[in-house]
Protein backbone atom coordinates (compact mmCIF):
# COMPACT_ATOMS: atom_id res chain seq x y z
CA UNK A 1 0.00 0.00 0.00
CA UNK A 2 1.21 3.51 -0.71
CA UNK A 3 0.79 6.65 1.37
CA UNK A 4 -1.86 7.82 -1.11
CA UNK A 5 -4.26 5.26 0.36
CA UNK A 6 -4.32 3.23 -2.82
CA UNK A 7 -4.19 -0.50 -2.31
CA UNK A 8 -1.63 -1.34 -5.00
CA UNK A 9 -0.39 -4.51 -3.33
CA UNK A 10 -3.81 -6.14 -3.60
CA UNK A 11 -5.70 -4.49 -6.48
CA UNK A 12 -8.53 -7.06 -6.22
CA UNK A 13 -9.18 -6.23 -2.56
CA UNK A 14 -10.62 -3.13 -0.98
CA UNK A 15 -13.43 -0.69 -1.56
CA UNK A 16 -14.37 1.76 -4.29
CA UNK A 17 -17.05 4.42 -4.63
CA UNK A 18 -19.46 4.49 -7.55
CA UNK A 19 -22.56 6.37 -8.64
CA UNK A 20 -24.94 6.80 -11.54
CA UNK A 21 -23.53 10.30 -12.02
CA UNK A 22 -19.91 11.34 -12.53
CA UNK A 23 -18.10 11.70 -9.20
CA UNK A 24 -16.14 14.95 -8.98
CA UNK A 25 -14.74 17.32 -6.42
CA UNK A 26 -13.37 20.84 -6.38
CA UNK A 27 -10.51 19.79 -4.12
CA UNK A 28 -9.80 16.12 -4.89
CA UNK A 29 -7.98 14.87 -7.95
CA UNK A 30 -10.21 12.98 -10.43
CA UNK A 31 -8.18 9.84 -9.77
CA UNK A 32 -9.44 9.77 -6.19
CA UNK A 33 -12.72 8.36 -7.46
CA UNK A 34 -11.21 5.52 -9.48
CA UNK A 35 -8.87 4.20 -6.79
CA UNK A 36 -9.45 1.20 -4.60
CA UNK A 37 -9.08 1.90 -0.88
CA UNK A 38 -8.25 -0.67 1.81
CA UNK A 39 -10.55 1.06 4.29
CA UNK A 40 -14.35 1.11 3.79
CA UNK A 41 -14.78 4.33 5.81
CA UNK A 42 -12.30 6.14 3.54
CA UNK A 43 -14.15 4.95 0.44
CA UNK A 44 -17.46 6.15 1.93
CA UNK A 45 -16.04 9.59 2.72
CA UNK A 46 -14.64 9.97 -0.79
CA UNK A 47 -17.84 8.77 -2.44
CA UNK A 48 -19.87 11.32 -0.48
CA UNK A 49 -17.47 14.08 -1.52
CA UNK A 50 -18.05 13.17 -5.17
CA UNK A 51 -21.63 14.46 -5.38
CA UNK A 52 -23.35 17.69 -4.35
CA UNK A 53 -26.19 16.03 -2.43
CA UNK A 54 -25.61 12.39 -1.41
CA UNK A 55 -29.14 12.23 0.03
CA UNK A 56 -30.58 12.90 -3.45
CA UNK A 57 -27.85 11.48 -5.72
CA UNK A 58 -27.11 7.94 -4.63
CA UNK A 59 -23.48 6.99 -4.19
CA UNK A 60 -22.42 3.48 -3.33
CA UNK A 61 -19.33 1.77 -1.98
CA UNK A 62 -18.56 -1.67 -3.34
CA UNK A 63 -16.26 -4.42 -2.18
CA UNK A 64 -14.10 -4.86 -5.28
CA UNK A 65 -13.46 -8.54 -4.59
CA UNK A 66 -17.17 -9.41 -4.74
CA UNK A 67 -18.64 -6.26 -6.35
CA UNK A 68 -21.24 -6.32 -3.57
CA UNK A 69 -22.59 -2.96 -2.44
CA UNK A 70 -21.51 -2.53 1.19
CA UNK A 71 -22.86 1.01 1.70
CA UNK A 72 -25.20 3.40 -0.11
CA UNK A 73 -26.19 7.00 0.59
CA UNK A 74 -29.90 6.51 -0.09
CA UNK A 75 -32.45 3.76 0.35
CA UNK A 76 -32.22 1.13 -2.35
CA UNK A 77 -34.60 1.96 -5.19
Amino acid sequence: MTTSGRNEDHPGKGFRGEADVALRSDWLAPGAFTRTYPDRAMAVALAIEGVDNPAAEQVRVVDVATMAVVWRSTDEA
